[in-house]
């Protein structure tokens, strides 16, 4: 079925007529749906239009005529089509932990703010380090619970901790995320460092021992390969082992203030593979003492890679897509 939504029936009939062959090349390319659509109005353009009003296929593809009179036929096709799964996962929101009544808490921290300059008509998108002062902890717990039922110095001691906790979260992923200096071996490790911290995190939640002491050998791999990834961008080598102190002292002398005794306090090379196997135990609030110094960690190295461009508090105003639903 062809819908009449617009007044370009001609023109929807035949991209809606192309999608099947284009779509399916870009599955068999394994694109993501909901990555589909700005791909399939490229390849439209460049294998079904032959001529027209524009000087080139370039300028009719960077032209206001072609953001607002094309790329909506190819959304609405993938809608028609996939449903909510063109929609894609959403904003992308971190998972870390703070600490309320001494147990591990689940917060989830969007990426990004966004809040409305002119009703329907301008959004400002924000790439914040920090908490930000219209935002509130309570809105970012997992388990919602009453902060007024704590004590006074409770209160303050969570809300303290909490903010420096999203601060840090979000400032290591801008900082991995934007740097600029890596060679492609090094990006793919960076990749997965937030993942393995992500995956501690969510074996502390079990509140059970052997879970929290595997979530340990995750952190010291997030350690590790952040550690590494700095070498790479400082050094152009990438280096191997788990050793953490062996590893710094490959970039003491580029960066002082990454040294031994910044790990005196986390598990060694052996304890941490130990720990791997559930070998050796550690007890919840270990493995969250051993989480909350490692992220404190992780961020002054993250901080130290090269960034051709800084985002972090930067701010855009946008307007939304005419294919935006």
């Amino acid at each position: 079925m062809i819908p009449n939504k617009d007044a370009n029936p001609e023109l929807r009939k035949h991209i809606y007529e192309a999608m099947p062959l284009i779509d399916e090349w870009l599955a068999e390319s394994e694109i993501a749906i909901h990555k589909r659509f700005m791909l399939a109005g490229r390849l439209f353009v460049d294998h079904f239009v032959e001529k027209s009003t524009f000087d080139s296929k370039e300028e009719l593809l960077s032209s206001e005529a072609y953001r607002v009179v094309f790329l909506p036929i190819f959304n609405d096709w993938y809608w028609d089509k996939y449903g909510e799964l063109a929609k894609g996962p959403g904003k992308d929101v971190y998972c870390g932990l703070v600490l309320a009544y001494n147990t591990p808490v689940r917060i989830l921290i969007p990426a990004t703010t966004s809040r409305v300059v002119e009703p329907g008509k301008l959004a400002k998108l924000t790439f914040p380090d920090r908490l930000e002062n219209y935002e509130s902890i309570e809105d970012m717990l997992q388990v919602k619970f009453d902060l007024e039922k704590m004590s006074e110095q409770e209160r303050a001691n969570f809300l303290r901790h909490s903010t420096k906790v999203v601060g840090l979260i979000r400032s290591v992923n801008i900082d991995l995320n934007m740097a600029s200096n890596l060679t492609p071996e090094a990006e793919k490790l960076s990749k997965g460092i937030w993942s393995h911290m992500e995956k501690a995190a969510n074996d502390i939640l079990t509140l059970t021992t052997e879970r929290a002491s595997i979530a340990c050998w995750d952190i010291h791999l997030a350690v590790e390969k952040t550690l590494k990834v700095l070498i790479a961008d400082k050094k152009g080598i990438l280096e191997h082992g788990h050793n953490l102190k062996k590893l710094a002292r490959k970039i003491s002398d580029v960066e002082p203030d990454i040294n031994e005794d910044m790990f005196k306090n986390l598990p060694n090379d052996r304890e941490a593979i130990k720990l791997r196997y559930a070998e050796s135990i550690k007890s919840i609030a270990d493995s969250l003492s051993y989480y909350h110094e490692s992220l404190e960690i992780i961020s002054v190295m993250a901080g130290k890679l090269e960034h051709r461009f800084g985002i972090k508090n930067a701010s855009i105003t946008l307007r939304p897509a005419p294919w935006a639903r």
